[in-house]
């Protein structure tokens, strides 16, 4: 969709407006839809919910950091794929899950998850925040580095799809109708977020707010909002599983398929320094994973609170220091 100008238009604005109220419209329902489709695929295949917010969920609500990186990298706006990443990945594991540990009710992850997918996140944000820091941009020596790193999660997720599967005696419908409910809840969050995004940046540009404002919040916060409306529901219906999973899977995404395809098609390179950004993200990482460093690897409100409040901090920088 192509952003216009249209500083003072009344009747605009209020356009942007209703945009806003519809995509909040889809991720609302989109989100519900997901969560319970790809819930009903889980218990088809009998694989945990883990497995499924891992991939199927991660990478369906991720699809709009892939489209913009991809774009970017074509149009030779290395920041936009770089800038994306890192902000989403921060939006993801502070303000996504800070959001649904505070919505849960004492947010419980597995042993597994700490052990294992959260370093796993860890470690691929340090390599890539390595490659960046040594070269200043990305290419396709580095692109066939992530994407291998890609690879062998993606075996290692499916290795493990059956740990954690709990055989539950419900009523169940048909492979076809969650697959479809599936497909149809990231259609619709992914429409909600990009509609969500396209009329939030008009709307700050109604307001004549710089353009690298824009770049840096609404943006990065805009694809985020499939991960974020997905993961509240999830937790809010005691799916903590697919919340935790859906950070996690969508954060090693983000940095191994998202940042890794547009670095074959082109080098990306940042046009400023990132390495401010690197170390929120990668600290945020680690901080994430001592949070839940406890005998009952149990999340309490105030944890959720702190990651918000690590968001909020990364946000004010961006606005105040850049």
């Amino acid at each position: 969709m192509d952003i216009v100008e249209h500083k003072g238009d009344f009747l605009y604005i209020l356009i942007q407006i209703v945009l806003l109220v519809v995509a909040f419209i889809l991720l609302e329902k989109g989100s519900d839809w997901l969560v319970e489709g790809s819930s009903g695929l889980a218990k088809k295949f009998k694989v945990s919910d883990l497995f499924i917010g891992l991939t199927i969920v991660a990478f369906g609500t991720s699809a709009p950091e892939l489209v913009v990186s991809v774009i970017g990298a074509i149009q030779h706006h290395g920041s936009i794929s770089i800038g994306n990443v890192v902000g989403s990945n921060m939006a993801n594991a502070a303000l996504v899950l800070g959001s649904a540990i505070i919505v849960g009710n004492g947010m419980i992850i597995k042993k597994q998850t700490l052990h294992y997918e959260m370093p796993l996140m860890i470690l691929a944000q340090l390599v890539a925040t390595m490659m960046l820091l040594k070269d200043g941009y990305l290419d396709y020596h580095n692109g066939i580095v992530l994407l291998i790193f890609f690879v062998i999660f993606l075996a290692y997720a499916f290795l493990t799809s059956k740990n954690g599967f709990e055989e539950i005696s419900v009523k169940q419908r048909s492979l076809s109708f969650y697959s479809l409910l599936t497909v149809i809840g990231m259609v619709s969050v992914t429409a909600g977020g990009e509609i969500g995004v396209y009329s939030a940046v008009n709307l700050a540009r109604s307001f004549r707010v710089s353009e690298t404002l824009i770049a840096t919040t609404i943006v990065a916060f805009g694809t985020s909002i499939p991960e974020l409306a997905t993961s509240i529901k999830a937790s809010s219906k005691s799916k903590e599983d697919l919340a935790v999973g859906n950070v996690i899977g969508s954060n090693l995404f983000n940095i191994l398929a998202v940042l890794g395809i547009p670095s074959l098609l082109s080098p990306i390179k940042p046009d400023r320094s990132m390495k401010p950004d690197l170390i929120f993200m990668n600290a945020t990482g680690i901080i994430l994973l001592f949070l839940f460093l406890n005998r009952k690897y149990k999340a309490k409100k105030w944890k959720g609170l702190l990651l918000l409040s690590i968001y909020t901090s990364y946000i004010i920088y961006e606005i105040f220091a850049r």
